[in-house]
C-alpha cells in the first residue's frame, strides 16, 4: 500500500504520466467487481465485467490544487465529448476517489454541470483492487467487460480518448491512432536546406550594406525554394533602395500571399508606398535592425535558426 501511495503521489506531478496508470490490473483483463456510491444520493452502484456495453471510468481526487485543477479540465472535456460517446453507446462516468476530501470535491462539481454520474470510492475499490496511482486516470472497459487501455492524464486527452474509443470499436486500428498522435516529421531536403543558408548569407550580408552580393544569395535562395516568403520579401525590400519598385511591389506581393503576416513585408509595403509617392526610392535609408523583422514566426523559426547556425559554421 505504501508503494501505490508512493506512486500516486509522485504521479499527481507528472506532466506526462505513464500510458497505464493502473497497478493490479492489465490490458485485457476482466474488470473486477467494483462498489461505489452515488455522489449526491448515497446509493450503491456497481461495475463489473457483466456490463454488456463499453464504459470510461474515470479516476480522480481533490486534496491539492493540482488535482482539482486537472479534475476540472478532464471533466468538462468529458461533457463537451459527451455526444461522441452517447453515439456509441458508450457508459461514461466519475469515480472520486478521496472520500475524506468531499468538500473539495463538490467545490469542482458546484461550477459546472455534468450529464454523466458521480461517485464516491467509500470502499477503496479504486486502491485496492485497481492499483490506481495517478490522478486523474481513465479506464476504458469494451463490451465484454476486458480492460482496452488505462489512460493517465496528459495534455493531448481530447484525442486521446476518443482515439482509443474508436480503437476498441474498430473503427480505426492502433497504426492510424499512433499516426495521429505522433505524425512524423518530414526532413527538409538538402536543396531546401541550403536554400536558407543562402538567405541567412544574404542577410549577413545585407548587414554589411553589400546589397549587389545579397541580392545574388537571395537569387540563389529563390532558385532552390521558390515559395521562401522571407526571401522574396528580402529581394522586394531591396530593390526598393534599388528603384525598381514595380518588382519590388510584384516580390512583395507575392511574398504576402504566401504568408500574410511578416511583419518585414508589411514595413517594406509602407516604404515602397512611400518610394511610389515619391516618384522614386527612399533617399534616407534605414537603420538596419534585424529585431524589427518579423519572419521569425512558427513556421520558420526552428528551421531558420539551424540554417544560421549553418550559415556560421560554412562562413567560418
Amino acid at each position: 500500500m505504501f508503494l501505490v501511495g508512493a506512486l500516486f503521489f509522485l504521479g499527481c506531478f507528472l506532466e506526462v504520466a505513464p500510458a497505464f496508470s493502473f497497478m493490479y490490473i492489465k490490458e485485457h483483463d476482466l474488470l473486477p467487481r467494483l462498489v461505489f456510491e452515488e455522489f449526491a444520493t448515497g446509493r450503491e452502484k456497481v461495475f463489473s465485467a457483466e456490463l454488456h456495453h463499453p464504459l470510461i471510468l474515470i479516476f480522480w481526487g481533490a486534496d491539492i490544487d493540482t488535482k482539482r485543477q486537472r479534475a476540472a479540465t478532464v471533466l468538462d472535456l468529458l461533457q463537451d465529448n459527451l455526444p461522441f460517446y452517447s453515439q456509441r453507446q458508450v457508459e461514461v462516468a466519475a469515480v472520486f476517489v478521496q472520500p475524506e476530501q468531499l468538500g473539495n470535491a463538490a467545490a469542482v462539481l458546484a461550477s459546472r454541470r455534468l450529464d454523466f454520474p458521480v461517485y464516491v470510492d467509500t470502499l477503496s475499490h479504486s486502491f485496492d483492487k485497481l492499483g490506481v496511482y495517478v490522478m486523474p486516470s481513465f479506464l476504458i472497459v469494451d463490451q465484454e467487460g476486458r480492460v482496452h487501455r488505462g489512460v493517465s492524464y496528459s495534455h493531448n486527452l481530447d484525442a486521446i480518448l476518443p482515439g482509443e474509443v474508436q480503437v476498441m470499436l474498430h473503427e480505426k486500428s492502433r497504426a492510424e491512432l499512433n499516426s495521429e498522435l505522433h505524425p512524423e516529421v518530414v526532413e527538409k531536403s538538402g536543396a531546401e536546406r541550403r536554400g536558407r543558408i543562402d538567405y541567412h548569407y544574404a542577410l549577413n550580408l545585407i548587414q554589411r550594406r553589400r546589397s549587389d552580393l545579397a541580392l545574388e544569395k537571395l537569387d540563389m535562395a529563390l532558385e532552390k525554394i521558390p515559395d521562401f516568403p522571407p526571401a522574396l520579401i528580402e529581394k522586394g525590400c531591396l530593390l526598393i533602395k534599388k528603384e525598381k519598385l514595380q518588382e519590388a511591389h510584384d516580390l512583395l506581393e507575392r511574398g504576402l500571399a504566401l504568408f500574410p503576416g511578416l511583419k518585414r513585408g508589411q514595413e517594406c509595403v509602407e516604404e515602397l508606398k512611400a518610394a511610389q509617392a515619391k516618384g522614386g526610392a527612399e533617399k534616407v535609408e534605414k537603420k538596419f535592425d534585424p529585431s524589427s523583422w518579423g519572419f521569425f514566426a512558427d513556421d520558420y523559426e526552428e528551421e531558420d535558426e539551424e540554417a544560421g547556425r549553418e550559415d556560421g559554421e560554412h562562413q567560418r
